[in-house]
């Protein structure tokens, strides 16, 4: 009796269901448009993306299937953009669909980097983190910021003085001395600091996690259930380790600047800022300042260190690895600094009207190899469709930085270093050709708030270093010059492979400007 009854009701339940789902479908947009194409399926419909240096692979890719790139990786639509203009018809002209994030179960829910707002979704919580990071690292407060960033660039070239053979670790130091003075007011010592080595750990995490794929539980979220004890659960053990050194990241610098309010030793800093209005805020209210609030401020103030630091470290040591390859540029913009600055003071933020060389220099260090080379990936939350193609709803959407600032058509010799390409601003106008790559930056509503202050950072360092020093390539122990290697890692935020150089002073005079900076 109850099989009699059970399976017409199962049949006609199935049946309804089917109906119900046949006209969702019927009534989608776009319902009878194509796919954009993209490599064939393989088994259960996945596409078999590479490990590494994924952004290559895509531009690859590009001149088969065309600048929109559709795959499906275990039941995961992702959707590769290669060109500038696919990207700005997406996320700028159709932002409002086209700025938040995907869900990154590695990164944001076992790593814990759901407090960095570049991961977050689009919406309240967003932005409230970006209104309180423009409050304080915006173009207006770059004036207040300037002596120290100069002083760090000062500090820099005393050190390469001293030993050049540490450059990473001297341009990693003076790029988060920089940010842990704005955000905490904390100076680190010459030789490195422990709040530096938590970041830089936690970082380390995030730059090997970060690439849309790069673990099996980004694919399949139910993963991030296994107990971390399971075989073949290691990415659970590695998330726990990054978890830590992320919320000690966040947690110690900021505990250590309200210790120091508290005693009244706080130097002005962005948390220092934050935290009295907060205070003032609940003084009047007669009651404590929220727990939001603080975390808010918590958040940010990290959120400084780890947005600015790894984009001018990559800049400047493509900067030191380029004028080995391409002696000219350090040549050109000497000349240019001598004739405007002179043989008696080292370069300031006043000269760089009259140092536009500069400036095309930081835009090609900037473009030669983004930081970012895949960007960060966005969400489309409804059913879309782009020159003839569906985009089906909870596309992962990928702009190919890399490609974008690699297009022989807008950047001609795109492997070459060339800055003199932005020299003409008014002819590279009129042919369509190097434009600024602001795509290094980000797009639409999700471009990186600090890239003033990025730039500005990346502009002093290279202007002072080539006022002091020439740079060449090393030589072996036989006197045979090393041609280094141009290579980047692979990972989401890209930095040179280590390279040897030369970092030699051009004068005797050069050395006494840069010790008389140490006595200011």
């Amino acid at each position: 009796m109850f099989f009699s009854i059970f399976f017409p009701l199962a049949a006609i339940l199935l049946t309804a269901s089917l109906v119900a789902l046949a006209r969702r479908i019927l009534q989608l947009p776009g319902r009878h448009l194509p796919l954009p194409p993209g490599p064939r399926a393989r088994w259960f419909g996945t596409v078999k993306l590479p490990k590494e240096y994924q952004w290559l692979t895509y531009a690859r890719w590009k001149d088969v299937y065309g600048d929109l790139i559709y795959v499906r990786v275990l039941g995961n639509p992702i959707l590769v953009l290669n060109t500038a203009e696919a990207v700005t018809d997406l996320f700028e002209k159709r932002s409002a669909r086209y700025s938040s994030r995907p869900t990154r179960s590695m990164v944001t829910e076992l790593m814990g980097w759901d407090w960095l707002f570049s991961t977050m979704p689009y919406g309240p919580t967003w932005r409230k983190h970006r209104a309180c990071f423009q409050q304080h690292f915006n173009v207006n407060a770059l004036g207040g910021f300037k002596p120290i960033i100069l002083r760090e660039a000062h500090t820099l070239l005393h050190n390469l003085i001293m030993d050049d053979s540490a450059l990473f670790h001297h341009v990693r130091r003076s790029a988060a001395a920089i940010v842990m003075m704005l955000s905490y007011g904390h100076q680190i010592a010459p030789e490195g600091d422990l709040y530096v080595t938590i970041a830089d750990k936690a970082l380390a995490g995030l730059a090997q996690a970060g690439i849309f794929g790069t673990y099996l539980v980004d694919y399949l979220s139910c993963l991030k259930y296994i107990p971390a004890w399971f075989p073949g659960a290691a990415f659970q053990r590695q998330a726990f380790e990054w978890r830590h050194m992320n919320r000690m990241m966040r947690d110690l610098p900021f505990e250590k600047v309200k210790r120091e309010m508290t005693a009244g030793k706080a130097v002005p800093c962005f948390v220092t800022e934050q935290l009295d209005r907060l205070f003032t805020a609940a003084s009047k209210a007669a009651s404590e300042p929220a727990l939001e609030g603080e975390d808010l401020v918590k958040n940010v103030a990290a959120i400084a260190y780890a947005a600015g630091a790894d984009t001018t470290v990559s800049a400047i040591l493509s900067f030191f690895l380029a004028v080995q390859v391409w002696p000219e540029v350090q040549t050109k913009a000497q000349r240019q600094i001598d004739a405007v600055v002179g043989p008696d003071r080292l370069p300031s933020f006043d000269d760089r009207e009259d140092l536009p060389a500069i400036d095309c220099i930081v835009w090609e260090c900037l473009r030669w190899n983004p930081v970012t080379p895949l960007g960060l990936a966005r969400h489309v939350g409804e059913d879309d469709e782009y020159r003839g193609y569906r985009i089906p709803k909870g596309t992962t959407i990928v702009p190919n930085v890399w490609a974008i600032l690699h297009d022989e058509k807008m950047y001609p010799e795109p492997l070459r270093f060339n800055p003199d390409r932005f020299a003409d601003e008014e002819q590279n106008a009129a042919l369509g050709i190097n434009d600024l790559p602001n795509a290094a930056f980000g797009f639409g509503r999700r471009m990186c708030p600090g890239r003033a202050l990025a730039f500005e950072t990346i502009w002093i360092t290279i202007v002072t270093t080539l006022a002091v020093f020439n740079i060449s390539k090393a030589k072996d122990e036989h006197g045979n010059i090393i041609e280094p290697d141009i290579q980047f890692t692979p990972t989401l935020l890209s930095h040179p492979r280590p390279f040897c150089c030369v970092i030699a002073l051009r004068s005797e005079k050069a050395r006494s400007l840069v010790m008389q900076t140490l006595d200011r």
